[in-house]
């Protein structure tokens, strides 16, 4: 007759044994912990063992300042690619652009998207905006209120497909100068980061199964031929933020 016994039972069976052994091992042993140093202070390098009955019994200890590689290194610097121009470059040497400069770098599928029409007046597209950028220190947003304008609209464009983080800025401006804002704060620039993947493939691809008329013996055969291609790529999209300001009256 089979007896039938529960994980619980078995369990807490052993776990008595194993306490009883224990503590008859502490009675009958006499531990002591020591430095292989002459001085208790000096860890670098000592020696720490217990000892039980008069044998050495070595303890490895962990350094507590032990240091592991950092992830960042190991994977590289961050990258935001080569469509992503800082405004530091973009305003290095002027912070007022011509609407001709600026709609000169878009296509006319750019503009007509962003619901903006080609400027052909001569007049216009001498007409500046200017650009106000704060740039931030040391990580810190360093945007600071411009007391001679005031709001009129939030104003932002977004590089993607093969445009760049200065069409982006292009864009913007001549947003801004669609709301009838001849002043652009710029407060904040990035890039979205995400991963696309694509492929294709063609296989065909079979599967048959024999057995003996004794039903003694049987076979499975199976056959697959294929092509197959795949890819996978980062996309950073470079984007701009800014605030269509007009003056004071």
């Amino acid at each position: 007759m089979r007896k039938l016994t529960t994980a619980g039972t078995v369990a807490s069976s052993g776990v008595m044994c194993f306490i009883l052994i224990l503590m008859l091992l502490i009675s009958a042993t006499t531990v002591k912990l020591a430095y292989g140093s002459d001085s208790a202070t000096a860890l670098a390098g000592a020696e720490l063992y217990m000892e039980m009955n008069g044998a050495k019994i070595p303890i490895n200890l962990v350094s507590q300042d032990l240091k592991f590689p950092q992830l960042i290194p190991y994977f590289g610097p961050e990258n935001p690619g080569w469509r992503f121009r800082p405004l530091e470059d973009i305003l290095l040497y002027a912070d007022e652009f011509p609407l001709g400069e600026l709609q000169k770098g878009l296509s006319d599928r750019e503009l007509k998207e962003n619901q903006l029409e080609r400027i052909t007046n001569e007049e216009v597209l001498k007409q500046t905006i200017k650009v106000i950028y704060n740039k931030p220190k040391n990580g810190e947003n360093a945007n600071v209120r411009d007391e001679r304008y005031r709001l009129k609209a939030y104003v932002g464009a977004k590089a993607v497909g093969e445009a760049t983080s200065l069409d982006a800025f292009r864009l913007t401006c001549l947003l801004a100068n669609k709301l009838g804002a001849k002043v652009v704060h710029v407060t904040r620039q990035g890039v979205d980061f995400s991963m696309e993947a694509s492929g294709y493939g063609l296989s065909l691809g079979g599967v048959s199964g024999t057995i003996s008329d004794s039903a003694q013996s049987g076979a499975i055969a199976t056959g697959m031929i294929g092509w197959s291609k795949g890819k996978a790529e980062s996309i950073k999209n470079p984007w701009i933020q800014g605030v269509a300001l007009e003056p004071l009256p």
